[in-house]
C-alpha cells in the first residue's frame, strides 16, 4: 500500500471516485444478476415442466389404456413444439415404450427431468418421462445481462466524467493557480493578486496567501528603506566598534590581571585555612604541654627550695608523684601531637614512597588488624572479616593499609558512641577478573544525609577537639583515588549504621613518581 502515499491529490480523488462508483456494481450486480437469472429460470423452466409432467400423466391415460398411439403422438407433438422440450418418453406398465419422442440437444445448457406415472382408477398403468434444456434461458439471459452491463456501464461513465468535471472545475483548477501564485509570490513577484477569489474554502486560502503576499510587500519595502540608510550606520557602527574594541581589550586585560590575582588569592586562602587547620588542631595538645611544663616548672622550683632547708620523706613522694603525673601528661599530649603531625602529612603523602607489590588481599588486612589489636583490648568493639582467600593483588598494600586502618578509626570515633559495643564487618569479592571489591561497615549510629557530601573534605569532622581532626577520611579518598586508582563511596542511614565501599582494580598503575 506504499504507492498510495506516492499518489497526488487529483490522482486519490480521482482513485477515490472510481472505487466509489464501480465497487458497489461490482458487489451487487453480481447479485442481482444472480437473482434474477433464478427467477426466470423457475419461471420458464422449473414452473413449466411442473405443468407439462402433470399434463402428459394425465392426458397419457386413456391412449395407454386403449393402446391408441396416434392420439398420445398428437399431444406428446404439441409439447415438442416448445424448444425447451428435448425429449418425451411414455411406457406402458405392461407392454414397456409406448411413446418416445427427442429433438437434438444444444450445447450449454442443463437437462431437467420430471417422470410422472400414469394412473387409472387408482392404479398405475404406466409413467411419462419429460425433459427440458436450460440454453435458451441461459442465452437469452446473457443477451439481457449484456445489455444492462452496458446500459450500466454508460451510466457509470457518465456519473464519473461529471464528477471529474466538476473536481476538475471546482477543486483542481483553483489550486493550480493558487500553486502558480505561491510560485510568483516565492520569486518575489509581489505587486499582483493573487487570481483566485471564491466565498469558499478555497477563496478563503486564497484571501490568506494575498494578505501574506501584502505583508511581505511591506515588510520588502520597509527592509529596503532600512537598507538606504545602512552605510551610513555600517560608517557610525565601525567607529563605534573601533572604540569598543579598544575598550575591550583594556577590559580583558583588565579582567586577566584581576583572574589571576582571584587564582592567587584562593591558593593563599586555601593556604590560610591549611595553615589555621593545622594551628587549631594542635593547639590543644601543645598547650596542654605548655600547661603542663610550666607546672612541672614550678614545682621543681618548689622542690629546689624546700630542698635547701632538708628534704623529707613526704615532699620528696610528693615531687616525685608530681613529676611522674607531669610526665604522663607530657607523654600523652606530645604522642597526640605527633599522630596529628603525621596525619596532617599524610594529606600530600608522598608517592616516591610507595612501594608497588603482589600480595593476598586477606593476608593484608590480616597484618593491618594485628597491629591495631592492642587498641581494641580496652574496648568493646569486635572486627568480623569476610575476606576470601586467593584475592592476588598488584598494589599498595601500606596505602590500603593505611585506608583500611583510617576507615576502621573512623568508625570506632565517630560510629559507637557512649561506648556502645559495636561491630565492625570487613569484607572483600571480586568483581571481575581485573577488579575488586572491598567493604568496611559498622552498625554504628550512622551519618546524618546532609552530611554525606562533605565527609571526604579536609578538615570536616563533627568532633573537633574531641579526637577528630577531619583528615582521616581525606586521605582515604585521596589515597584510593590517587594512588590505588579506585572509588569511595559511602552510605548510610542514621540509626542503621554506615558502610564504605572501596571499588579498585587488581593491578594497580605503576606511579613513575
Amino acid at each position: 500500500m506504499r504507492w498510495l502515499g506516492s499518489l497526488s491529490l487529483k490522482g486519490a480523488i480521482v482513485l477515490g471516485m472510481a472505487l466509489g462508483i464501480l465497487l458497489p456494481v461490482l458487489v451487487v450486480g453480481p447479485v442481482l444478476a444472480l437473482d434474477t437469472y433464478q427467477r426466470e429460470l423457475d419461471a420458464r423452466i422449473t414452473s413449466l415442466l411442473k405443468q407439462y409432467g402433470n399434463m402428459l400423466a394425465q392426458s397419457m391415460s386413456t391412449p395407454i389404456w386403449h393402446v391408441d398411439q396416434p392420439a398420445a403422438e398428437s399431444f406428446v407433438n404439441s409439447l415438442m413444439s416448445n424448444p425447451d422440450v428435448i425429449r418425451v418418453r411414455v411406457e406402458d406398465a405392461s407392454l414397456g415404450p409406448f411413446i418416445f419422442v427427442e429433438k437434438p440437444v444444444p450445447p450449454g445448457g442443463e437437462l431437467v427431468q420430471e417422470v410422472r406415472p400414469v394412473l387409472r382408477d387408482g392404479a398405475t398403468i404406466g409413467r411419462v418421462t419429460i425433459e427440458m434444456t436450460t440454453t435458451h434461458v441461459q442465452k437469452q439471459f446473457m443477451g439481457k445481462l449484456v445489455t444492462a452491463a452496458v446500459a450500466l456501464l454508460m451510466q457509470v461513465l457518465i456519473s464519473f466524467g461529471f464528477l471529474f468535471l466538476l473536481f476538475e472545475h471546482r477543486l483542481m483548477r483553483p489550486l493550480r493557480q493558487l500553486l502558480g501564485d505561491a510560485k510568483r509570490l516565492s520569486s518575489g513577484e509581489l505587486t499582483a493578486p493573487v487570481a483566485v477569489m471564491r466565498r469558499d474554502e478555497i477563496g478563503a486560502l486564497a484571501e490568506g496567501l494575498d494578505t501574506m503576499r501584502e505583508n511581505l510587500n511591506e515588510q520588502i519595502s520597509h527592509v529596503r528603506d532600512l537598507n538606504a540608510t545602512l552605510e551610513q550606520r555600517v560608517s557610525e557602527r565601525t567607529q563605534s566598534l573601533n572604540t569598543a574594541n579598544q575598550e575591550l581589550v583594556g577590559a580583558m586585560t583588565a579582567l586577566k590581571t584581576a583572574h589571576d590575582e582571584i587564582q592567587r588569592s584562593e591558593r593563599l586562602a586555601a593556604l590560610g585555612a591549611l595553615v589555621a587547620g593545622v594551628a587549631h588542631e594542635l593547639n590543644t595538645p601543645i598547650g596542654n604541654c605548655v600547661t603542663v611544663a610550666s607546672t612541672l616548672h614550678d614545682i621543681t622550683m618548689q622542690f629546689a627550695q624546700t630542698s635547701t632547708t632538708g628534704i623529707t620523706r613526704t615532699a620528696l613522694t610528693t615531687f616525685v608523684d608530681s613529676t611522674q603525673h607531669a610526665s604522663e601528661l607530657l607523654t600523652r599530649n606530645l604522642n597526640v601531637a605527633v599522630e596529628l603531625i603525621r596525619s596532617f602529612k599524610q594529606v600530600a603523602v608522598d608517592r616516591t614512597r610507595a612501594q608497588r607489590r603482589e600480595f593476598q588481599l586477606d593476608a593484608m588486612v590480616a597484618e593491618t588488624l594485628l597491629i591495631l589489636s592492642p587498641s581494641f583490648k580496652r574496648s568493646h568493639h569486635t572486627i568480623q572479616v569476610g575476606v576470601p582467600t586467593g584475592i592476588t593483588m598488584t598494589s599498595y598494600p601500606g596505602q590500603l593499609g593505611q585506608i583500611l586502618t583510617n576507615l576502621i578509626n573512623n568508625a570506632v570515633l565517630h560510629g559507637f558512641v557512649e561506648d556502645r559495643p559495636g561491630v565492625i564487618h570487613i569484607r572483600a569479592r571480586l568483581l571481575s577478573p581485573e577488579s575488586i571489591e572491598l567493604v568496611v561497615a559498622d552498625d554504628g549510629v550512622g551519618v546524618p544525609e546532609g552530611n554525606l557530601r562533605r565527609i571526604f573534605d579536609p578538615f570536616f569532622t563533627t568532633r573537633l577537639g574531641q579526637g577528630g581532626s577531619g583528615l582521616g577520611l581525606n586521605i582515604v579518598y585521596n589515597l584510593m583515588k590517587d594512588v590505588l586508582g579506585g572509588t569511595v563511596q559511602v552510605e548510610s542511614t542514621l540509626g542503621s549504621g554506615t558502610q564504605f565501599i572501596l571499588v579498585m582494580p587488581r593491578v594497580a598503575r605503576d606511579h613513575e613518581d
